[in-house]
């Protein structure tokens, strides 16, 4: 057991004159202003740099069967493999309307050939895809998409892991102007 005892609380003087409520309103905001700033800044870049993507299609195209994405706007550096966010334009109607963030896996870079025909699409002689299973639905014989090309120097040939997914297969490149970063698939 200690011997001490409990100390009294500290007392006002009473001939001290107390500060008034607008002096401490004017305390509080100084202390709180610094962090209130902070906060707001740091707000404000990561809403700058990260957004959310969500997939709600039935048949999920990216492995993972992931729904939830963070996408880095700043980070502009893909890799072979990596998924990634872009903006769709008019090729990509009718099942993505021109603005829609959509996000995929970089197959094919700048420089690498690319064959499709309709069993398979190879990205330099590796498959990466199977099939124009949607060639039919888009009205249009899947002869119409077969082909071979070089990926350009400021774009990127995209696809998903599913034979259905709407990809580079039917509409070609995603040019750098469209790409919005990195994404990266979120565990719930």
């Amino acid at each position: 057991m200690s011997d001490r005892s409990p100390k009294a609380p500290v007392m006002a003087q009473s001939n001290a004159k107390r500060p008034s409520m607008a002096t401490e309103r004017v305390r509080f905001l100084l202390k709180a202003l610094p962090v209130l700033v902070a906060t707001l800044a740091l707000g404000a870049y990561l809403g700058n740099r990260f957004h959310l993507g969500i997939d709600d299609q039935k048949e999920l195209c990216l492995p993972g069967n992931h729904r939830w994405y963070l996408i880095d706007r700043h980070d502009q550096n893909v890799w072979r493999g990596d998924l990634v966010a872009f903006s769709a334009d008019s090729r990509m109607a009718p099942w993505f309307p021109p603005g829609r963030v959509i996000v995929k896996i970089a197959t094919g870079m700048p420089g690498d050939r690319v064959q499709v025909n309709e069993q398979q699409t190879l990205v330099n002689v590796k498959p990466v895809s199977e099939g124009l299973a949607l060639a039919g639905k888009l009205g249009k014989p899947a002869s119409e998409f077969i082909r071979e090309a070089t990926v350009p120097g400021s774009a990127l040939w995209v696809t998903g892991t599913h034979p259905r997914s709407f990809d580079s297969r039917y509409w070609g490149f995603v040019y750098e102007q469209q790409i919005i970063g990195r994404a990266y698939a979120l565990p719930f």
